[in-house]
């Protein structure tokens, strides 16, 4: 958790650039170019293959969830001990609410680039830039509760030493993924030579 308000604090306080940033910001400047240039086809067409791929995300997280919630409640109603069984419980609990809120936030993306298709052609202003801001951060959001449902599900194999062994990795692999992308012609997009 603390890494992550550490994150927010810098991309609020900070002229450096953040992956989730970066998306969001090309995300507004794509919608930006679509209406300009009413590529309407275009748009609907990645529009689509965004909504099959969270889609496709919600539904392996959701039928992960299932087999791993099947599994450990299966071991649950075998334990006779209190404190075994409570323990096996909050790891149960604790997988499910990192991979029940990483399908939701899948699902919520999906639900606003829904929405955005019909909007194009007929809104005004910025709405439809500001929804596919919302979309990315619900797919950065989604993206990043299925990580993290990485460390309480080590915990629920490998106990506390696999638990603290995958957050150190996750915490890592977060330092090297939020990077602002190198090489990708950001600031020529952002200047509008699209």
């Amino acid at each position: 958790a603390g890494y992550h308000i550490a994150l927010i604090i810098k991309e609020r306080t900070s002229t450096v650039k953040t992956w989730r940033a970066y998306q969001a910001e090309t995300r507004e400047d794509w919608a930006r170019h679509v209406r300009s240039t009413e590529g309407w086809l275009y748009a609907i067409q990645t529009l689509r293959n965004a909504i099959t791929a969270q889609t496709f995300l919600a539904t392996t997280v959701l039928s992960l969830l299932t087999l791993i919630t099947g599994r450990l409640w299966d071991i649950l109603r075998h334990l006779d001990r209190g404190a075994e069984r409570r323990l096996l419980t909050v790891q149960l609990i604790s997988v499910a609410l990192t991979m029940l809120m990483s399908a939701y936030q899948f699902l919520q993306g999906v639900r606003l680039m829904t929405h955005v298709g019909f909007m194009f052609p007929v809104s005004e202003g910025d709405t439809v830039d500001l929804i596919m801001r919302k979309s990315q951060n619900c797919q950065w959001l989604g993206l990043r509760w299925m990580y993290v449902s990485l460390a309480p599900i080590a915990w629920a194999v490998g106990g506390s030493r696999a638990f603290f062994g995958v957050s150190c990795c996750l915490l890592q692999f977060f330092r090297v993924i939020d990077r602002k992308p190198k090489g990708m012609g950001y600031e020529e997009f952002q200047g509008g030579g699209i």
